[in-house]
Order: C-alpha cells, then structure tokens, then sequence
C-alpha cells in the first residue's frame, strides 16, 4: 500500500505534464494496491494534458501535495509526458530534462486531440485499440510514427477521400519545422 505522507518529497517541476502509466490505468480498474481514497482520486485527476500545478489545484480539496504525485509515479502509476525519465525510472540520478519548444508542445497536443476526434467520430469502438496506442504516446515522434497506422484505418473504414484532409492536416502539425 502506498502512502504519500512517506515518500521523501523532491519537488515537482509545477510545469510537467503526467499521465497515467499501464499500471495506473490497470490500478484504477483492478484496485489490487488497495490505494488510500485520496491518491486514487488524484490517480483519476491526471490526464496527461494538465500540469503538475494545475492537478494539484483541482486536488486542493483533498489536502494533497507535490509528495502524493511523486508517490504515485515512484510507484509507476504515472510518468512523464514531456521530458526526461521519470524518478520511479532512475531515481539515483538527477538530469535536466530535454527541453521542448512550447510549439513542439502545442502541436503535440493539437495533434493528439485531433487523431483522437478522429477515432471517436469515425472508428467508434473499432477504434480502441488505436486509441490505447494513441493514449501512450509521449511525444511528436510517437504521434508520427502511429499516423500510417492510424491513415489506414480511416481509409478502411472512410475510404480515401473523405480520410485524405484529415490525414493530412495531422500530419502537416506533426511536420512543422
């Protein structure tokens, strides 16, 4: 059982992004870590699209820190969407993170939203496991390297006109210099 109140606390970066790992996703389905009800609902707040500083606002009413998220991602329920590995991965060693353009950022999450509407409105729930592999992806290169994958099924079930512009916007996003 995890617990947020031992976890040494090595400050969060207000800025990063997190998402919830395959564990965590597992966790909130399977509820074998026997979570205490406060770290489950910050596990649920995390999205993979707000900030560390914007989590732990909406987390405010359950008198959460920065220790609760870094108890969760030294327990590998979360991860790092937008820079270096996170500390459940290497916790001996502190690097500065790669950094990203915020464009690099931006188109990334434009992108994302857009492949994702894509799957919704088209695929349905023949899209779900596209969507899964959509969910993982951390950056402008995991997004380019889905779109074959992601083109073909649109074609299957659009066919090539109707599925041409929304390729193509996506992969101009994912291309910009």
């Amino acid at each position: 059982m995890m617990d947020a109140s031992y976890v040494d606390a090595v400050p969060m970066d207000p800025s990063e992004i997190y998402a919830k790992t395959e564990l965590g996703l597992r966790e909130l389905k399977e509820r074998t870590l026997n979570l205490p009800l406060t770290l489950r609902s910050l596990l649920i707040l995390i999205d993979g699209n707000c900030t560390v500083a914007q989590v732990l606002a909406k987390a405010r009413a359950l008198k959460l820190d920065g220790r609760a998220m870094t108890a969760l991602e030294r327990g590998g329920l979360i991860a790092k969407r937008f820079s270096a590995p996170s500390v459940s991965s290497r916790p001996d060693v502190q690097e500065a993170a790669p950094q990203r353009s915020q464009d690099e950022v931006e188109r990334f999450l434009q992108a994302q939203q857009m492949m994702s509407d894509a799957i919704n409105a088209h695929l349905g729930l023949r899209g779900y496991g596209m969507m899964m592999r959509l969910q993982k992806t951390a950056n402008v290169r995991d997004l380019h390297d889905l779109l074959p994958e992601f083109a073909k099924a649109l074609v299957k079930r659009l066919g090539i006109e109707p599925a041409t512009p929304i390729v193509s916007s996506i992969e101009r996003l994912l291309t910009a210099p």
